[in-house]
């Protein structure tokens, strides 16, 4: 029975990367997948590619992540976007950049879907925010669970006919019924944005569809050294303690 981890949404923070995967390690994981979006935000963007590149068996690609193969100079980006973008196009190896800009928009594995935003047109990065927007993504989703991220927030929507159902998840287990169409945000490693400030990911147990979210703490304090070391907006440092 294939115990499978996903991690989401890392945006360039080491500290919470190296936590998260030495807590996947004592979990008797199988196989490690990536929801996309390695770099942005954070300050140490080619490291995160290079430990996601060595642990993760399939890796989807984010806007972020776009935003850098594609060049950042090539989008109307704010500041707290751009500029640790253009970190990381200093930083990131010619190799791993060509390696990200191979990442697929979506992946099927062990009979569930991964995306990083949304399975109605991926390549726009649509956020799934309302039941709309729910149905146009259920409409394209082929297996019975999706795990995605992008909003940074663990949730699960359910699609029981015409009815969407939404519910938040907090640290714990839900056992999926896989007759219904669900899609399941794991949260964000490096970016958490539900007002809990721990690194979030998930864990599927994929023979019963038991989905097990985890939160752990990391050292968010050398996280914002870095970003302020980095002379990146101080605001991209700030928010990690308050999780939003």
């Amino acid at each position: 029975m294939p115990r499978i981890a996903l991690i989401s949404d890392i945006h360039g923070n080491i500290d919470a990367l190296e936590t998260v995967l030495s807590d996947i390690r004592a979990q008797g994981i199988d196989e490690i997948l990536c929801l996309g979006d390695i770099v942005g935000y954070g300050a140490a963007p080619a490291e995160c590619l290079k430990l996601v590149r060595e642990n993760c068996f399939t890796t989807v690609l984010g806007n972020h992540d776009e935003y850098l193969v594609k060049d950042p100079d090539n989008f109307v980006l704010s500041k707290r976007i751009r500029d640790p973008l253009i970190l990381a196009r200093a930083t990131v190896s010619p190799g791993d950049l060509d390696w990200l800009s191979r990442r697929p928009l979506f992946a099927e594995r062990h009979g569930f879907t991964i995306v990083h935003s949304s399975l109605s047109d991926p390549a726009h990065f649509n956020y799934l925010l309302n039941d709309q927007e729910a149905l146009f993504h259920f409409r394209e989703q082929k297996t019975p669970v999706c795990f995605y991220g992008h909003t940074h927030r663990p949730e699960v929507i359910l699609c029981t006919g015409r009815e969407i159902r939404w519910g938040l998840l907090h640290e714990g287990n839900v056992l999926l019924d896989r007759s219904k169409p669900s899609a399941i945000n794991v949260g964000a490693v490096g970016q958490p944005r539900d007002v809990n400030p721990k690194a979030s990911y998930g864990i599927y147990e994929t023979e019963i569809g038991l989905f097990t979210l985890r939160r752990v703490s990391y050292n968010i304090k050398r996280a914002q050294e870095r970003i302020k070391e980095a002379a990146l907006p101080w605001e991209n440092a700030s928010r990690l303690e308050l999780g939003h």
